[in-house]
């Protein structure tokens, strides 16, 4: 599929006076409760043209659900939203799914009745504009579609759409595979070894170097599959998301998705839950590096239903033998002819060569060996170069004896500017994996031009957007990290990022003032440090310090493995995350007030943010989420003249927000689980604006709200 990467599945299309509150609400529940990633715009009020925001979002969705009620038509964003959406749909190839809901389709492809009506209201302000809304709906009611009057009730239509919208997801993702090289080879051979027709529970391992495509493959046999068991799922970077979240958050999210419902972590007992013996599911577990934790994940065969089916990548073959594997496939090099079309097609965008760069295309494809990864990689480099460009590459390879991935790939960074290199160690070293929107928010608040950025090392290949999150293959990361780890092999204190608890400890703790001004970004997990003292000396000489990130998993914000006296971060620091921050509220000097860009305390003890108030002019982001014992908040009218972001969800000591701190630059205000919560003011432009965002679910005791 090609165009812009999608980051929703669906977008609804809907007159929220018509079908907010009853049909539109049904169908979007059930769509979370499949966990299909779906944009619904919520805002009661709307301008007569649609936002930038909405042209974005349709852009990057997958299928468009188009529910046409009897007033759609009087909505000329609506209207608007449907062009759009069909302008999608012919140049990106689109999926669009019309639901005619108590209307007769006929009326809608003709434009009659109240579709006539409301038409007409606009024709004498909207010109020749009404003659392209008539068009279509003329086009949008010819597609095939649900009819609200023939499949009855309604919960079944809501059932029968959203398996529609499974199939065409399903679909979507089997034509992004079917574009890669030698991938239906890999496909049937998966597929030979399921023995699909079998009631057994097999267990089937996918093994190979790294960058040799088992996630691609995977990938690919889950997409095509997928629909034939009654519940499915991926789990892609195993190994990641554990370090990350631990192994039983892993757990209790996959089978949340395969029981579609919300299950703890401490929950996760197989053996306490029999539907999942009843169950015929796919599940795929990618990247798996020890056979110890994968038993944890899935136990033994007999957990499962009839016909189920699980599918784990390793680069270790004795991992996929200690989980009883009934097979294990093992993925090779490819041959010489899938090697050139894959290089071809990322070197001139096309499945095989400019004539007179021939020669030159063999020798590339002697270094890479038949690997995926490093095909891809080199052919994205060498994109619109000319020959001295390319012989000049050769050269640098040359002086390698054998084919070392670590140089190879480093190579694509090696041809990036400066802040596109810092942008990649950035996302390498600490947010593989997440939002791309808020990692970008936050790379634009280091000074970063981040979307730039990011979209260079999308065409180097060096990263990915998957489900809009930020995908890296882990060859490409461990080389972010190796090279951070060069700029001083001896010596942590002098490299630009430190990510290792025993590399922090030794910067932080044993050597006073041992960091330097190399250092950019600490990210520090208080669970896997032992015992360190903060205190002046600590960050004396770290001038260049932007980012330092304090993870604690001590609930009570009482971490015995950091402690700190007095002490004042260095004055270049932008973005400053302490999570159970433990003292009451922050020291005066704690950090430069003119330079801070976010600051974020989520799950802290402080009662109030400063005994006296500071002014933080560059301050856009404050985060104090769950933050139990916090009872007010300072008036940031005046403190913080440039806030965009202000997120207090769940403190539930909260009383009163005044209206004061809400500026023309705020964007987003989430108070939800403020239980306390007794009043609030909120001026109009927040709600007006194409961005904002108010959330006050969960606020029982709010008695005021002022607009």
């Amino acid at each position: 599929m090609s165009g812009q990467n999608p980051k929703h599945d669906v977008f609804l299309s809907f007159r929220g006076e018509d079908t907010r509150d009853n049909f539109t609400s049904h169908l979007y529940a059930e769509l979370c409760r499949k966990k299909i990633e779906t944009f619904i715009d919520n805002k009661l009020g709307r301008g007569e043209e649609i936002s930038p925001t909405l042209h974005r979002a349709i852009k990057e969705s997958t299928v468009y659900v188009v529910i046409l009620s009897e007033h759609y038509a009087s909505s000329t964003w609506c209207l608007d939203e449907l062009t759009e959406i069909l302008k999608c749909k012919e140049i990106y190839g689109r999926e669009v799914i019309p639901v005619f809901y108590k209307v007769d389709p006929s009326n809608v492809r003709h434009q009659r009745q109240s579709y006539a009506d409301d038409l007409v209201k606009h024709q004498q302000r909207f010109g020749s504009k009404v003659d392209a809304w008539k068009a279509a709906l003329t086009q949008v009611a010819g597609l095939s579609g649900w009819d609200s009057h023939v499949t009855r009730p309604e919960s079944t239509l809501v059932t029968k759409i959203v398996k529609d919208i499974l199939k065409k997801l399903n679909r979507c993702l089997l034509s992004y595979y079917e574009g890669m090289t030698g991938i239906d080879t890999h496909i049937e051979q998966i597929q030979s070894l399921l023995l699909l027709e079998s009631p057994a529970v097999r267990i089937i391992g996918i093994w190979g170097m790294g960058g040799i495509g088992k996630t691609t493959i995977a990938s690919a046999a889950f997409g095509k599959l997928a629909l034939q068991f009654s519940s499915n799922n991926i789990v892609l970077n195993v190994q990641q998301e554990i370090e990350k979240a631990g192994l039983d958050h892993v757990k209790s999210k996959y089978l949340s998705k395969l029981l579609e419902e919300d299950i703890r972590s401490s929950e996760c007992n197989f053996s306490f839950d029999p539907r999942l013996k009843e169950t015929k599911v796919l599940l795929v577990f990618d990247d798996v590096k020890d056979s110890d934790q994968l038993k944890d994940l899935i136990g033994s065969h007999s957990n499962f239903g009839q016909g189920s089916r699980i599918i784990v990548t390793s680069r270790d073959k004795q991992v996929l033998v200690n989980a009883n594997a009934d097979e294990i496939y093992e993925v090779r090099g490819m041959d010489h002819q899938d090697s050139l079309e894959l290089f071809c097609l990322f070197a001139f965008k096309q499945n095989h060569p400019i004539e007179s760069y021939v020669s030159l295309v063999e020798r590339f494809l002697d270094y890479a060996k038949g690997l995926p990864l490093a095909l891809k990689v080199l052919g994205s480099l060498l994109y619109g170069k000319t020959k001295e460009v390319w012989d000049s590459q050769l050269q640098k390879l040359k002086k390698l004896p054998d084919l070392k991935i670590f140089r190879l790939l480093k190579l694509s960074y090696d041809g990036l500017d400066d802040e596109q290199k810092d942008i990649f160690l950035d996302i390498a070293c600490f947010y593989r994996g997440e939002l791309e929107n808020a990692v970008a928010q936050i790379l634009d608040y280091c000074g970063f031009s981040a979307r730039v950025g990011m979209d260079v090392l999308k065409d180097r290949c060096l990263i990915s957007i998957l489900e809009g999150k930020i995908w890296m293959h882990d060859l490409i990361q461990e080389m972010g990290h190796e090279t951070v780890r060069l700029q001083c092999v001896n010596d942590p204190g002098k490299r630009s990022r430190l990510w290792k608890s025993n590399d922090i400890y030794d910067v932080l703790s044993k050597n006073k003032g041992k960091g330097t001004d190399a250092i950019q970004c600490i990210f520090l997990n208080t669970k896997e440090i032992k015992k360190v003292q903060l205190h002046d000396e600590t960050f004396k000489k770290m001038h260049n310090l932007r980012m330092i990130r304090i993870k604690s998993y001590n609930s009570n914000g009482n971490d015995s493995n950091v402690t700190f006296d007095a002490f004042r971060f260095p004055d270049h620091l932008k973005f400053l995350f302490w999570e159970a921050f433990p003292q009451k509220s922050l020291q005066q000097n704690f950090f430069c007030r003119e330079n801070l860009v976010i600051l974020e305390m989520i799950r802290s003890n402080l009662e109030q943010l400063w005994e006296q108030d500071q002014v933080l002019p560059s301050l856009k982001k404050l985060n104090l989420s769950n933050s139990m014992m916090l009872q007010g908040l300072p008036d940031l009218y005046n403190l913080c003249p440039n806030i965009e972001d202000v997120i207090l969800s769940g403190c539930i000591s909260l009383i009163h927000v005044y209206s004061s701190s809400f500026l023309n630059n705020l964007n987003r205000l989430c108070l939800d689980g403020c239980s306390k919560l007794e009043s609030v003011m909120i001026r109009s432009n927040i709600l007006s604006r194409s961005s904002g965002l108010v959330a006050l679910h969960g606020c029982h005791n709010l008695k005021i709200l002022l607009y």
